[in-house]
């Protein structure tokens, strides 16, 4: 969808919002906020972008990418940095690919490297929404637990047809073997293994975080709650029809939120409050960006799409070569 129609759709959302908002209300959440459970729901999310750039780091350590630990984390906040400043939901994760590949000539593996990482977080987060489900102390409305089961299939037939993508006829020759190598790593037990256990870590701080937002505004939601309100309203923000999920956050929340009771203009707040998080931890990959030793971004097409890019490999050494000697 094109940037403008998403500009046009967050801004139609957020006037809507707006317009059907009891301010006086929300001026009283925030005149009672408990300002340091916010900024501790900001200090366990930079925790989860650690985390998340040690998950990164075992994909891209199989295609042979050696950087450092505290460089696949500069890289991350660097890239959620960009996921604010962009009218994209993925412009953060074309220049981590930017970063990893370093001018080697493998765009296409570092790309690898980052979609195989987002998608074993997708995955688990997911299941996180799944076991909030089953795991919920409140009688759920029968839509909740339908669009949460709707969801986890989908994963699953998704999942499934993987390899009929790889055997597709008029796939390239060359893209089958790629998605082939790509495979072949989701089958490997201990990269699987510990890139999960990342992501399990990765999802409850998410849950975590959001659930600290709603203990400093007091609202009274079960703390299992949070494990389907944090996953399902993150899966809406990935559509590409707002900037950076703006509006469509709002409405998601005060929807999943209803069901306790919770006067939409509290859940509003709770999702500003929650989008508040996220930018105070993209201005610190903003900060970085600026000040930190690593080059600035430059991003060209979409590697998924360029046919140069290199391969996507286990035995060469290129990505040992011609990394950024200031990243060094």
């Amino acid at each position: 969808m094109s940037k403008y129609i998403r500009i046009a759709i967050s801004a139609l959302l957020l006037t809507v919002i707006a317009w059907r908002t009891d301010w006086s209300v929300v001026g009283d959440k925030f005149a009672n906020l408990n300002v340091w459970l916010w900024a501790a729901a900001a200090g366990v999310l930079v925790l989860g972008q650690f985390l998340s750039a040690r998950r990164w780091q075992l994909f891209a350590r199989e295609l042979r990418f050696e950087r450092s630990l505290s460089q696949y984390f500069a890289y991350y906040l660097i890239g959620m940095w960009f996921n604010l400043s962009l009218p994209t939901s993925v412009g953060g994760d074309v220049v981590r690919v930017w970063y990893l590949d370093g001018k080697t000539g493998r765009k296409l593996a570092a790309f690898a490297s980052v979609f195989l990482e987002r998608i074993n977080g997708l995955l688990v987060l997911i299941a996180v929404a799944c076991v909030g489900v089953l795991a919920s102390p409140i009688a759920l409305p029968g839509w909740i637990s339908l669009a949460v089961w709707s969801v986890a299939g989908g994963a699953v037939l998704g999942m499934a047809s993987l390899p009929i993508v790889q055997r597709w006829i008029r796939l390239p020759p060359q893209r089958r073997e790629q998605l082939g190598t790509m495979f072949e790593l989701l089958r490997h037990p201990r990269v699987i293994t510990e890139a999960t256990v990342m992501s399990i870590l990765v999802q409850l701080i998410g849950v975590v975080s959001v659930g600290l937002i709603g203990m400093a505004l007091g609202l009274d939601i079960p703390f299992a709650y949070y494990a389907i309100l944090g996953p399902m309203v993150s899966l809406l923000t990935l559509l590409p029809i707002s900037v950076n999920g703006m509006g469509v956050r709002e409405v998601g929340t005060v929807v999943f939120l209803a069901p306790l009771g919770i006067h939409e203009d509290s859940a509003k707040t709770l999702a500003f409050l929650w989008f508040a998080v996220q930018v105070a931890v993209s201005l610190l990959g903003g900060l970085v960006y600026l000040f930190g030793a690593y080059p600035k971004a430059e991003m060209t097409a979409d590697p998924a799409k360029d046919g140069n890019d290199g391969p996507v490999d286990r035995d060469s050494d290129q990505g040992r070569e011609g990394q950024h000697q200031k990243a060094a």
